[in-house]
């Protein structure tokens, strides 16, 4: 699954979805197809929003983490079918309590700096610090403070786990456990503005960055430590990397084909210009769940789980399908994807629609709500949650807000709003990913947890999970942690995101094991 995508094997749901199509007459940095090509050594593409931070272990929002891929390696990388290659690690070895990773050679910071295993041990253990409020902490390294040490001679990294937690090695893929070179955890404040030139392990450097307008990378001209992947990218790496924060989708559609853009997202709804058009390439994959997420701290209505229920009550899936996403969202039976192992294998426990019971509850009713913009056409996603609740007598304060607005209002402002409609990028592909958005420690607090309740029941079943020694058991233990999140109406289930990449003529991307990775984009021609 990589070089130019022409078909996913990751799923069959996004395999199902797969487009691909063509235009001519392109015009920009790449030519069409059977031209002389481009003369191009730049890469343009959009961002949802500006990035929140440039520090990839407080990265938050969708844009934070597509930047963070360009600019730290990570010590492991998805290739295809959910293998791990090396990225800064060489080998490894694990078990459900602790990973020895070893370091290669030859890999150093922007600023010339060799990455020792000291390096990479001090930037992990920065990661994993309760006092860094990251969010993924808790997702790659489980419940309680792992050890993290190094053996510069030996070459290796040593991690050990407060608890068993089996998923290590994938959590360790993830853009937010980048590592951060010493001039980066010396400066949080320039690190975090991207200014820290040294503080970048990756591919690129931030040279330009004006909010709002674009951003800039720049390919290092001595870096040496990509993945080897096995089957290696078609296409150079470009030597600028341009991203504009904030276009609309539709307009990125069509920025595509008049050549002012040269790969990015686009809507499902666009998804037909391409259609027949044989020069273009159109990949779909799975990106988020996306459901419906009750903020259960004190103070908040939701802690009364009978109003939960009659929201629940009034949701249908279909309709926000159609409301959101042209009818091309994948359908979900729980928290994760249906690809993902132990997901629920039909929708029977989620709660059935009763629009009489739920007007009984509800009438009369306000609550805040704050929505992305990004989920459905001008965030078509909340308005349908709003109008739902509206039709039932009840009020809803709807804020619509950016991305990054958002992730940082639901994840740091809890006290502003009451429900949200929530995208869950589950890179890890884990039903423990998904369910510590909903149990543990809060996102105030430091942890993943964005609804805040205490769920302490599902935590269980995590350890549980984590702890098994064979599938079965895993996955009896997870069964168990999301009938109880159904149940409960912790969350109510709408649809999985479809993530649609068009790329121009003489450009390509990667989607290892079906997650597109930025970080692969390439000049073909």
């Amino acid at each position: 699954m990589h070089g130019r995508i022409t078909a996913l094997g990751a799923a069959a749901a996004a395999a199902a979805l797969l487009l691909t199509g063509c235009t001519t007459g392109s015009t920009g940095a790449a030519a069409p197809a059977g031209s002389a090509g481009p003369s191009t050594d730049t890469i343009r593409t959009a961002l949802n929003a500006d990035p929140t931070t440039f520090n990839a272990a407080k990265a938050n929002a969708k844009d934070d983490y597509e930047v963070a891929r360009f600019l730290y390696d990570t010590v492991v990388r998805r290739d295809a079918d959910g293998k791990f290659i090396g990225g800064l690690a060489t080998d490894w070895k694990s078990t459900a309590t602790e990973a020895s990773l070893t370091i290669r050679k030859d890999a150093t910071c922007a600023d010339g700096t060799v990455i020792t295993p000291g390096i990479v041990a001090k930037s992990l253990s920065y990661f994993a610090d309760p006092a860094t409020k990251n969010n993924f902490g808790k997702l790659v390294f489980g419940p309680g403070q792992p050890t993290i040490t190094a053996d510069d001679a030996a070459g290796t990294v040593d991690i050990k786990l407060a608890q068993p937690w089996s998923e290590l090695i994938g959590g360790l893929t993830l853009a937010q456990t980048g590592i951060i070179c010493p001039a980066g955890l010396a400066d949080l404040d320039g690190l975090a503005k991207g200014s820290v030139q040294g503080a970048f392990s990756g591919p690129y450097t931030l040279t330009k960055a004006s909010h709002g307008v674009s951003y800039d990378m720049t390919l290092r001209d001595d870096y040496k430590a990509w993945p080897k992947w096995s089957q290696e990218p078609e296409g150079t790496p470009a030597k600028t990397v341009r991203f504009f924060p904030g276009v609309n989708k539709t307009t990125v559609a069509n920025q595509l084909l008049t050549g002012e853009m040269d790969v990015s997202d686009i809507a499902p709804a666009d998804t037909a210009r391409f259609e027949g058009n044989k020069d273009y390439t159109v990949t779909t994959v799975p990106f988020a769940g996306i459901f419906l997420l009750f903020n259960q701290r004190p103070g908040s209505p939701f802690t009364d789980p009978a109003l939960r229920k009659a929201v629940a009550q009034l949701m249908n899936q279909q309709a926000f399908n159609a409301a959101a996403y042209a009818n091309k969202g994948i359908t979900y039976n729980s928290i994760v994807a249906p690809t993902v192992a132990c997901a629920l294998e039909d929708s029977s426990r989620i709660t059935k629609e009763d629009a009489d019971a739920a007007k009984a509850v509800l009438a009369g009713k306000t609550f805040k709500m704050v929505g992305t913009t990004s989920i459905g056409p001008n965030g078509a996603g909340s308005t349908y949650v709003q109008e739902a609740l509206r039709a039932a007598g009840a009020t809803v304060d709807l804020n619509l807000v950016d991305n990054g607005t958002w992730a940082t209002m639901t994840q740091t402002k809890p006290e502003t709003w009451d429900m949200t409609v929530q995208g869950d990028a589950n890179f890890v592909g884990t039903v423990a990913a998904s369910l510590t958005r909903i149990a543990g420690v809060p996102t105030d607090k430091g942890g993943r947890n964005i609804g805040g309740g205490e769920n302490a029941d599902i935590l269980a079943d995590i350890s549980a999970a984590q702890a098994a020694t064979d599938d079965a058991q895993r996955c009896d233990a997870y069964t168990k942690a999301q009938i109880s999140a159904l149940e409960d109406n912790d969350i109510y289930p709408f649809v999985g995101e479809p993530q649609i990449v068009a790329q121009r003529p003489g450009f390509s991307i990667q989607a290892p094991s079906g997650i597109v990775d930025y970080g692969t984009l390439r000049i073909t021609k």
